[in-house]
């Protein structure tokens, strides 16, 4: 982390992030910060956010489609993300650091780690269908 100054707008999103295992959206955090202050903006949430995540205090992830997410876990791990609805959700499956050193897809990298997304339908938008 660089010396940023730590600002008002920034801990209450430290704050809402906190122990929020949900995966939640830019607008989803925008929301609940704004229950805690109604004067702060959707920019100065976005910024700070890239700047949390700059500094390694959250995890953005980059959804191919749909909005983004953020999380609050630092450590390596898979996700699920729903087609239908966008929801994220953390896979129950071990981070395996051995595909770094196994796959050689780029000619000339040394891998330092991996993302892996599995895509499909969750369960709630399954049920909706039934």
């Amino acid at each position: 982390m660089d010396s940023r100054r730590n600002t008002y707008q920034r801990d209450l999103i430290r704050m809402v992030m906190k122990d929020n295992f949900n995966h939640p959206t830019a607008d989803e955090i925008y929301d609940e910060v704004k229950k805690i202050d109604h004067r702060i903006s959707r920019g100065t949430v976005y910024r700070n956010l890239s700047i949390l995540a700059e500094d390694g205090e959250i995890s953005h992830y980059n959804a191919p489609f749909g909005p983004d997410h953020y999380d609050s876990i630092l450590e390596p791990h898979y996700h699920c993300l729903c087609r239908k609805c966008g929801k994220l959700v953390d896979a129950k499956i071990p981070y395996d650091n051995k595909l770094n050193s196994i796959a050689n897809v780029c000619d000339g990298f040394k891998l330092e780690s991996h993302d892996l997304v599995f895509v499909g339908i969750c369960k709630d938008c399954v049920d909706l269908n039934n």
